[in-house]
């Protein structure tokens, strides 16, 4: 205790923003003396959620001077986890990395027989692009868009979509 007694440390606790939500709500909406307070769920059937056939990946990539890297991860319709990592070879820009990440997920859906895939990932630019909303204009990156639309065509059905 002593040896830090020369440094100036204090604790601030965070704020609980989930809290006061929940706070701020209950304070606009009071209940009145004679109002009865039910336990029972009338929406019990909005809370169930519908497992589908669809395998999720989620795939990123990342370009730094130490090295260009791919990361995949799979989630299964049972909800089990495959992650891979990879290094990739050659040097290239954060969007090639992404769409090299998105080839070797895709390539090995493919390869573990596939059929139904959602795909998820937090870049505008990469998704928009595989959508068609977005026209891929810089040339390095058409090599790559094609490579993923021949991929696509290996699935029977493909949900591409962001997130935010």
């Amino acid at each position: 205790m002593l040896l830090l007694s020369e440094y100036t440390i204090t604790y601030e606790p965070g704020k609980a923003v989930k809290g006061q939500a929940v706070v701020d709500f209950l304070a606009a909406h009071p209940l009145t003396d004679n109002e009865i307070v039910s336990d029972e769920f009338p929406d019990e059937q909005v809370m169930m959620i519908e497992s589908s056939n669809s395998w999720q990946v989620f795939f990123d990539g990342t370009s730094r001077a130490t090295g260009v890297g791919a990361g995949v991860i799979f989630i299964t319709p049972q909800g089990d986890l495959l992650p891979y990592s990879f290094t990739l070879g050659t040097a290239c820009t954060n969007n090639e990395a992404e769409y090299n990440a998105l080839i070797i997920g895709m390539e090995i859906a493919g390869e573990m027989k596939i059929k139904t895939l959602q795909i998820f990932r937090d870049s505008k630019l990469i998704i928009n692009q595989l959508t068609t909303e977005f026209e891929t204009r810089k040339q390095e990156l058409l090599p790559y868009c094609r490579k993923v639309q021949q991929l696509l065509e290996q699935f029977h059905h493909v949900e591409i979509k962001h997130v935010p």
